[in-house]
């Protein structure tokens, strides 16, 4: 119990910034692992915990995304990217990046970061969503294996499993604390009910499920874990922005107040609030736009905003009064401020 709570730091979530600092980083390798994917190291060095991520981006006309630490802290800093349709960062550094590139990053983020007790672990990865596993497992390894794991490793092809050569010799370091089923969409996959029923018959119950990967893969896997086990612990990490479908019906007006002035502008019901924030020239604040940083993070002065319970805001916090805007819907008029 107390080396993961040293590890792994307190269950709390961590306080944070309210207006992060930019870091330059200097690309000093970059290595092809998949056709839609590659690795990249940095000269630069950074406090972290397993897991968590940073805001990346090559240049000021492309937006922030954000990307996992694919190596445990202490080790020279690696992300890891594949390139997803329309994904413009993920295209660019897949395809454009090269040594000694400059890129801008903000961080660390992330609340994919392990409880101080853990007594067993299932792991389910999607495709890219092995990058913050890779981190863990590492960190796990370095520990002599103080927790047995296993780990679904879902992917739609062989070519494209990323970084499957390191997973592999991380089962070899465990002693048998690892347990990790590759699993293909032309071989066993895609992931479903079925195959993870399949998959799990016999193992012994998890008392905690981390996920990461596609959307739908990780509601399918959380409906089906909690379903199967119980009251377990499940942690979730995207990958990707928040859907906003834009909002229809009723409209609420949205004040937002900062530094002795003010703007207005509409949000429709069920549209998120920075996106119309954006469409109406309001500028808000804003990181990995997924709700999983808090940079969008305000207080309201008035009015309420849902913010999703699966977002990186804790049941104090919504009780003081914040919201994130990234995922945030407006419930009825508002009045917000930045939050300190």
């Amino acid at each position: 119990m107390g080396f993961l709570s040293k590890l792994f730091g307190k269950k709390d979530k961590p306080p944070r910034p309210s207006a992060p600092v930019a870091h330059t980083w200097h690309v000093t390798s970059v290595t092809r692992e998949t056709p839609s994917s590659i690795s990249f190291e940095v000269d630069a060095t950074m406090d972290f915990k397993p897991g968590q991520f940073v805001l990346l981006r090559p240049n000021t006309e492309l937006p922030w995304r954000a990307y996992s630490f694919s190596r445990a802290p202490g080790r020279p800093l690696r992300l890891t990217v594949k390139r997803v349709p329309d994904g413009v960062v993920s295209t660019y550094l897949t395809t454009q990046l090269k040594v000694g590139d400059a890129l801008e990053v903000k961080g660390p983020y992330g609340q994919f970061v392990l409880p101080a007790v853990v007594q067993r672990a299932l792991f389910i990865a999607g495709g890219s969503g092995i990058t913050p596993f890779l981190s863990i497992l590492q960190q796990f390894e370095a520990a002599n294996w103080p927790v047995p794991v296993t780990l679904l490793d879902f992917n739609r092809a062989q070519p494209e499993q990323i970084l499957r050569a390191e997973l592999d010799a991380l089962v070899a370091s465990s002693g048998g604390k690892l347990e990790l089923v590759h699993v293909l969409d032309d071989a066993g996959g895609p992931c479903s009910a079925a195959v993870l029923e399949k998959l799990l018959e016999g193992r012994p119950a998890p008392d905690l499920v981390g996920m990461c990967g596609p959307q739908p893969m990780m509601d399918l896997a959380r409906d089906f874990t909690q379903q199967r086990y119980g009251g377990v612990t499940i942690l979730e990490e995207k990958f990707s922005m928040s859907h906003d479908e834009g909002g229809s019906g009723a409209s609420y007006s949205v004040e937002f107040v900062q530094g002795g002035k003010s703007q207005r502008f509409e949000v429709k019901d069920g549209e998120h609030v920075l996106a119309a924030a954006r469409k109406q020239g309001v500028n808000l604040s804003a990181g990995c736009e997924m709700g999983a940083c808090g940079v969008c993070r305000v207080r309201l002065l008035d009015g309420k905003i849902h913010v999703p319970d699966d977002a990186c805001l804790s049941d104090g916090e919504k009780e003081d009064g914040y919201a994130l805007v990234c995922v945030g819907t407006a419930k009825s008029n508002c009045r917000i401020e930045p939050a300190p």
